[in-house]
Order: C-alpha cells, then structure tokens, then sequence
C-alpha cells in the first residue's frame, strides 16, 4: 500500500520559484528606471494570455510605448530578478479591440526577436497559462504564475472597497491606494483546501472518492475541494466540504503540500484523510455524480475511456496519483 503519509511530489505550479526582490518595489520611479535599461526583460499579458513560442514564453526589451499603459488603465509589475535580470509584466487591460500578434524574443536571446512574421509552427500565439503550463520551466512558470494573477487582481479592483473611489497602482504594481481615504489594498488570495478522502475498510485495497461537478461532462471525475471559511482551520475545512459535498464523514486529516492556483486567485491547501463512514449523499447543485473508486476501477476506467482525470497541471492529479501510487496514463 502506498504511504499515505509521505508529501507530494514536486507540484508544477508550487515548486517554480523567482527571486520576487520584494524589498525593491517601494523604490521611487523603479518602473521608470527599468523600463529604461536595455537588459530589462518584459512579458507582455493580454487578461489571462501571455506570448508563446514553441515551448518558450517570448519576453522582449523594454519599448517606448511601455509608458503608455500608466495612463491607459493597464499596469507594469515588476516581478523580480530571473536568471536574465530585472523581469516586468505589461498587463494590459481587457477590451473589445483584436488580439495582435505577440512579438517577442526567447530568454538570452535579446537580439533576435520573434515575430508575427514566422511561419507554420514557429509563429508566435497568445496561450493561457493553462495551456503552457506544463511546458514552461523554471524563471518562466514562476514569473507567468504571478502575472496572470496579478492581472486579474487588478482587473477587478480598480475602486476602494472601502468608500467606492478610484484606487491608483503603487509599490511596482502590488499594492492599490484609494485616491480619496488613502487605504491599502493588497492581492486577494483566496484559501482552498482540496482533499483525497480514502476509504480503508478493505484491507487488500483502499478506495478513493472521486466526482463531477455540474460544469464538467462525460467521464471526468476529481477529489473533492471548497474554499476554507471565516474561523476554519484547514483540517475543518476538509471535513466540513466533504460532509456537505458527499455526506462521508472523516478523521485523520493530514497536510500533503500546496500550490498557488491563479484561476483566478487561489491558493490549494492538498489533504488526505480517511473515511469514517462510506454511504454517499451528494450535494445537490454541486456534485452531479459521485463515487468510490478501487486501483482496479482507475485502471479499467481509464483504459476504457469511462473515466477522465485532471490534467498534470492540478493538484489534483497529484493527490490521486499519491493515493495510486505511481504515475497514471
């Protein structure tokens, strides 16, 4: 039997690192300054997209034109120091005008640019960090990570919560001020916890309780997960969600790992814990079907297309292959 104790392994989104440089962005006029030196290197963001080339993101040197976006309703980050130096984020914001052609240029290449003008599998396309994921590495995950939740943050809280009054991007693109109280507002990262519930009652095999929510069809199926609560910790979070989703009651709850989930603004506390009780209610309006699943129903459903998994990408994937043991087709 697998151990259950052990943590996850190396989670896509949670191992990329970037030094953030953090103690830099109440700097006067850093942007400015940046934006003006040549090694600078900027990542341009259209709402959830970024350039992508192949398997590569395309950053580019700082343009002219950058300075725009001050006064144009978009925002450029900084997001720290990369293996090639200073990184910025240009995030634009979302209109009704066409998608250009990214332009851009691969890491350590600086003089040779990609553009719009390449052909067949090279040209350059605008993909979600959904669809890139996987393929990035690295200075990339880490930066598109923040930046693509650092757009969407900013996208949605251009007034005060506090008095409805405009609030104007300071601290390098991290913090929002109110032009009229003066208040503070920071990115919102929004606690989750998701969880594989095991059923230990057979000794021989456990079973995983695995479901599909109303906006999924077909066959895909996934642990279960909600938002922990006002005065929850993560433990109750995890037996008060699987209670309310599934009706199974839990007990030995124990902590695998984590991973930032900027869709659009999460942070995923992975558990593991086991059943107490197995007879299943599932809640209506969030859980259209669900199930307990053997190491003989995950392999015979997934050989014969009755049951779909989350991608690679997720947690998700990798608290169910914890509990299978290895890596699944």
């Amino acid at each position: 039997m697998p151990d259950a104790t052990r943590p996850l392994p190396d989670l896509v989104l949670g191992d990329a690192v970037v030094d953030r440089d953090a103690l830099r962005r109440s700097e006067p006029d850093l942007i400015e300054r940046l934006l003006a030196v040549a090694t600078t290197r900027v990542l341009d963001v259209r709402g959830a997209s970024v350039p992508q080339r192949r398997t590569q993101l395309l950053w580019r040197a700082p343009q002219a034109q950058d300075r725009q976006w001050f006064d144009t309703g978009g925002v450029v980050l900084y997001l720290g120091h990369t293996s090639h130096g200073p990184a910025l984020a240009v995030l634009r914001p979302q209109d009704d005008a066409p998608v250009p052609a990214p332009t851009g240029e691969r890491p350590g290449n600086a003089a040779t640019a990609t553009t719009s003008e390449d052909d067949g599998d090279d040209a350059p396309s605008w993909r979600t960090l959904r669809d890139i994921g996987l393929e990035l590495s690295g200075d990339d995950l880490a930066c598109v990570t923040a930046a693509v939740a650092l757009a969407q943050w900013h996208a949605t809280h251009t007034h005060c919560p506090r008095c409805g009054a405009p609030t104007i991007v300071v601290e390098a693109g991290w913090v929002r001020r109110c032009e009229a109280d003066g208040s503070h507002h920071f990115p919102r990262t929004d606690p989750a916890v998701i969880m594989a519930i095991v059923d230990e009652s057979d000794p021989d095999d456990s079973r995983l309780l695995l479901a599909r929510g109303p906006r999924w069809k077909g066959p895909h199926r996934s642990v279960l997960a909600g938002f922990v609560e006002p005065g929850e910790s993560f433990e109750q979070a995890v037996a008060r969600e699987t209670f309310e989703e599934s009706g199974v009651e839990v007990t030995d709850v124990r902590y695998l790992g984590s991973q930032p989930w900027p869709f659009p603004a999460s942070v995923m506390i992975g558990c593991i814990a086991r059943a107490v009780t197995t007879p299943l209610r599932a809640q209506e309006g969030e859980i259209e079907e669900i199930g307990w699943y053997s190491r003989a129903d995950v392999r015979q459903g997934l050989a014969d297309g009755s049951l779909a998994l989350p991608g690679r990408l997720s947690i998700a994937r990798a608290l169910i292959e914890h509990w299978y043991g290895e890596p699944l087709p």
